[in-house]
């Protein structure tokens, strides 16, 4: 396991009641998406980051375990909370820190924030999941299926469309401002481009908001953990 301890970057946001522990893996969106609200909040945590390789986590802790019966990353401590799942710990950073915001003010904003959200963590996610699956996961095309890898294509071309479309209105990816949504879209984007399906000429809107999301510290320092560990990664 690695280790990061991360400072606060800004003199007013909060401190936490208790030390905080976030559980990640470099090459989860999820957890990516967990770090990026933390750093654009400026709070201080401990990051362990979990050994990966092709296959996935190659050994989970057994407060893991404990904590989330899914076995998955991210899984956030503050104390005697412990929660899982990459949405439910950002409303709660959200909530417990509430500048800047993640998710817009007012119920219908908020809602239509959390749509947004859940369609780049499962309607994208779940295309880039069975692409990485049979790309990432295999580097022997021979072992590949052409028709799995064909149709992830297929509903990631077709989620570029329809981000396309919401970007041509509006700056981000839930309104003006940069919040959850945008990390949930970002991450399975960068990954289904690494893994050769990219954003074709047609998406100018989404190409233009990409540069903007990568230009923030949050995001190029995700960027930079997500980049070293393909780098190192041997099997």
């Amino acid at each position: 396991m690695v280790r990061r301890a991360t400072r606060r970057r800004t003199r007013d946001a909060p401190s936490w009641r208790h030390p905080v522990k976030l559980y990640t893996h470099p090459l989860s969106p999820y957890a990516a998406k967990v770090r990026i609200a933390l750093d654009e909040k400026g709070l201080a945590f401990e990051e362990i980051a979990l050994p990966v390789g092709r296959q996935g986590i190659r050994s989970k802790p057994a407060e893991l375990l404990a904590a989330n019966p899914r076995g998955q990353v991210p899984v956030l401590f503050d104390g005697d909370v412990a929660l899982y799942d990459s949405t439910v710990v950002v409303e709660y950073l959200d909530e417990i820190a509430p500048e800047p915001p993640l998710l817009p003010r007012g119920a219908a904003a908020r809602a239509r924030a959390r749509l947004a959200e859940d369609d780049g963590d499962w309607l994208m996610g779940g295309a880039v999941a069975d692409l990485i699956a049979e790309t990432f996961r295999k580097p022997d095309p021979a072992t590949r299926d052409a028709q799995r890898i064909e149709a992830a294509a297929a509903a990631i071309s077709a989620a570029y469309d329809r981000l396309e479309e919401r970007l041509a209105k509006s700056e981000h990816v839930a309104g003006d401002a940069f919040g959850a949504a945008d990390a949930a879209w970002f991450l399975p984007i960068t990954c289904a481009a690494l893994c050769g399906v990219a954003p074709a000429e047609r998406h100018a809107h989404l190409a233009a908001w990409m540069q903007r999301v990568a230009s923030r510290p949050s995001v190029a320092r995700t960027m930079a953990i997500l980049t070293g560990a393909l780098a190192k990664l041997t099997d």
